[in-house]
């Protein structure tokens, strides 16, 4: 039965595909190369826009600055792949000073709703796409500008071996609705499946495809999730908005903020127990979860201890307040490839503590525990970071070094003019006009 299901939803992706094919040769044509960018990403970092993922802060960090914030002739739009019951026909929004193209939930056919979607795109005078990793919804977007060149920026690939590492955390199933690690482990095949659609349409199509990435370590596993053996990325840093050097005042109290939703793949539970072994340091938890009913065990599990303090979602003064006072970062999920929360703190001169290491940053920059897999509590795991919890607070000039040097590579690497001029770079290289 599985197989016949799964044959239907590749008949029906076939479809779909033919389809949006034939539209996109009565889509208007594609207009003289300009100067905007346009993202596809699923979300934005605004509740109307699918919440406040690591994804939507990126591109929302992007587009905000070079749309508002500079006399630059970089411009950035958002195409939300996706389609949104919040319109009712294609229409251009305006969120963090960038215009959104939203997609209404119209039937894939329906060619005047992709038509009236075409126009839109084309009135955007995209230069390039630049997509957040490669995901199935992104053809629509794509045949609507059959010619517009293809930038996939890699952030987060995960092949069938990493989603079954994440399938083995405690909820994680659960909170996807999901009933085997199986059904987990075959997104990778979805994913690999939309990258062979996407080369079969460029086969069709004058479309330039090419590979960025915001760490090099990701690549080959970026070549596992789409099984593309031959796969070469562009270094594409990933920018994010440098706080003033002004005094940082160190909280009182040893404190680790963790910073991240509190959902299952994040495993928020290794900080409760790290905070009944270490009453001396203050644990902070700035975070909300997706589904609060999955929390809820593990809070009952640890009851309250006055150095656990569980914060909620937090953005802009309270975020900077945090970032300034606390004494490092702390980590713990169980998949992760450059989180945005490891720039911001190094950008803060504070170390990172993490049982991931991309590019080698948290062992130049941080502390490293090494893999932690499952739910992190057994001995082992919770032995190692503890004891990089006593390191960072043993030994005061060896964490001002680490935070020193990990802010100063995150100035260089990681502002908007970086990302500009690797873009520009990324451009000229690959004959994108």
């Amino acid at each position: 039965m599985k197989r016949l299901h799964r044959l239907r939803q590749w008949l029906r992706r076939e479809r779909q595909a033919l389809v949006l094919r034939r539209l996109a040769a009565r889509a208007a044509p594609a207009p003289a190369a300009g100067s905007r960018i346009v993202f596809l990403c699923e979300e934005f970092f605004h509740p109307d826009l699918r919440g406040f993922g690591g994804f939507g802060k990126t591109v929302k960090n992007i587009a905000q600055h070079f749309n508002a914030h500079t006399p630059d002739e970089l411009r950035v739009a958002l195409a939300i792949p996706q389609a949104m019951g919040a319109v009712s026909r294609p229409e251009l929004r305006c969120y963090h000073d960038t215009p959104v193209l939203l997609r209404p939930q119209a039937s894939t056919a329906d060619a005047q709703t992709f038509d009236g979607y075409a126009q839109l795109l084309a009135g955007l005078e995209p230069k390039a796409f630049v997509s957040i990793d490669w995901y199935p919804s992104y053809l629509y977007p794509l045949c609507a500008s059959p010619a517009t060149p293809l930038v996939i920026w890699i952030h987060d690939p995960r092949d069938r071996a990493e989603w079954l590492r994440i399938a083995a955390t405690p909820g994680e199933l659960a909170f996807r609705n999901l009933g085997s690690a199986a059904e987990l482990a075959a997104l990778a095949d979805e994913k690999a499946a939309a990258m062979r659609h996407l080369h079969a349409l460029a086969r069709r199509e004058p479309r330039r495809i090419v590979f960025a990435t915001t760490a090099r370590s990701l690549v080959p596993l970026a070549r596992s999730t789409y099984r593309l053996p031959e796969l070469r990325a562009h270094w594409l840093p990933n920018p994010i908005e440098l706080p003033a050097p002004d005094g940082a005042v160190l909280s009182e109290r040893p404190s680790l903020l963790f910073l991240g939703r509190l959902d299952p793949v994040k495993r928020p539970w290794i900080a409760f127990a790290l905070a009944r072994r270490h009453p001396d340091v203050d644990f902070l938890i700035a975070g909300q979860s997706h589904e609060p009913g999955l929390l809820a065990p593990w809070l009952e599990r640890y009851p309250p201890v006055p150095n656990l303090k569980l914060l909620g979602h937090v953005e802009d003064a309270d975020k900077d307040r945090l970032l300034r006072s606390c004494w490092a970062l702390l980590n713990t999920s169980v998949h992760e490839a450059e989180p945005v929360s490891f720039l911001e703190a190094l950008s803060y001169a504070k170390p990172v503590i993490s049982c991931h290491d991309p590019d080698g940053a948290v062992t130049r920059f941080g502390y490293p525990v090494g893999e932690v897999p499952g739910d992190g509590l057994d001995g082992d795991s919770l032995a190692r970071f503890s004891a990089q919890i006593e390191r960072l607070m043993a030994d005061e000039p060896e964490r001002r070094r680490k935070g020193i040097e990990g802010m100063l590579d995150t100035r260089r690497h990681h502002s908007f003019e970086s990302f500009r001029s690797h873009l520009a770079a990324l451009f000229e290289v690959e004959r994108i006009a």
